[in-house]
């Protein structure tokens, strides 16, 4: 059976609330309700448990083929919310489908919303996984950011953590920051490595409509480093974690052997998943549906039955084996030409030939074999790799 036609294994639940929001925040997250937590819960656990049964064509392997292998709680800021809640919403997703022994369950936390306590509570109820928001152990560009938490926040988080008994932990950090120097984030990452966390994932700064920073760069207040210093602070990172033995696995990912986010790789590799949630998509049976993105919109129409599909799309095709070149080639190893031609029944070669060919001439995709990956100047170019086949 293919990827295409499997029922999904990962369930991602989307949080969408904060203490405030940071200058660079372009996510669908909101401040300043608080009052909706209990009633927003609510409403997930009726999405959850109102799941239409999978179509018998997509169900046809054994009684518990429907058993979550990854559930993933991100935001926002999850954990702005009372453990019970959060644990309310694991045992939802627990009756509903499932959940292996061996499944990956990640909450994603913001330094200062978490502590010892509400920690052993999440790990006692089956959270195996945390993935921290540090973004700089910097405390004056963590303040230019607007980051609600400072470099000590982070270490006690990650100490909290570790004491609560999770072993998998995994930190996220910023480059490309305004007044950011390459001596700054060199910092960062040293000091991210003193705590031995089993994954890190590095973004560097995007300027999102709608944010604090895009108009602060409309009125010329905005000023990051340029193109040529945030390519160095880029690979500097490379060099750094490899060498501290981290495997470089997705462009913006690095895991300590056999902590792999093994989420974020069902979306890399397209298969499908279940989303729950104000601005959560799913992908289901071939449809990518998006849920309405306002949190109190989203719970009147879940309580009182309404749609809360706000946008769908059926891929298929030549679109469908495109979205799925352009997210797995974002991943180091590449792409399985086999697995994704059985997949989608299309020959890439033959669909995608004069651009896969251009960028291998260009030296951005190299072939070896049946895989098709980026090489490093594809790495460092991966939008203009990405957007051929989309």
């Amino acid at each position: 059976m293919s990827e295409f036609h499997r029922v999904p294994r990962a369930a991602y639940v989307h949080i969408p609330f904060c203490i405030s929001k940071c200058h660079y925040c372009g996510f669908d997250s909101f401040a300043g309700l608080d009052w909706l937590f209990d009633d927003y819960v609510r409403a997930l656990i009726t999405e959850i448990e109102l799941m239409s049964p999978t179509p018998n064509d997509l169900n046809d392997e054994t009684e518990n083929s429907e058993e979550l292998e990854s559930v993933y709680i991100g935001g926002g800021t999850p954990t702005v919310l009372r453990p019970e809640l959060l644990i309310k919403i694991l045992e939802a997703l627990k009756s509903r489908f499932g959940i292996a022994t061996d499944a990956e369950i990640t909450v994603e936390a913001n330094p200062g919303t978490v502590d010892k306590p509400k920690l052993l509570k999440l790990a006692d109820a089956g959270f195996n996984r945390i993935s921290i928001g540090a973004q700089s152990f910097d405390d004056s560009i963590l303040s230019q950011i607007g980051r609600a938490h400072n470099s000590g926040d982070t270490l006690d988080a990650y100490q909290a953590a570790r004491e609560a008994g999770f072993a998998n932990i995994g930190i996220d950090l910023i480059f490309g920051l305004p007044g950011q120097s390459i001596h700054q984030w060199i910092a960062d990452l040293e000091t991210a490595l003193t705590l031995h966390p089993e994954h890190v994932s590095l973004y560097e700064l995007t300027i999102e409509d709608r944010t604090m920073f895009a108009r602060m760069r409309a009125e010329g207040l905005l000023a990051t480093p340029d193109e040529d210093a945030a390519t160095e602070m880029y690979e500097t990172a490379i060099a750094r974690l490899i060498s501290a033995g981290f495997d470089h696995y997705e462009v913006s990912n690095f895991a300590q052997p056999g902590f792999r986010s093994r989420h974020n790789q069902v979306y890399w590799r397209n298969e499908p998943y279940y989303g729950f949630g104000a601005a959560a998509t799913s992908y289901v049976g071939g449809i990518r549906a998006r849920r309405v993105a306002d949190p109190v919109s989203y719970v009147k129409r879940i309580l009182s039955v309404s749609e809360v599909i706000e946008y769908s799309e059926n891929l298929t095709g030549r679109n469908r084996l495109g979205e799925t070149l352009m997210l797995g080639l974002r991943m180091l190893e590449g792409v399985d030409l086999n697995r994704v031609e059985a997949d989608t029944g299309l020959d890439i070669m033959h669909e995608f030939a004069e651009e896969v060919l251009s960028l291998i001439e260009r030296e951005l995709l190299e072939l070896d074999g049946r895989r098709l990956r980026v090489t490093h100047r594809g790495l460092l170019l991966l939008d203009d790799v990405s957007k051929v086949f989309v």
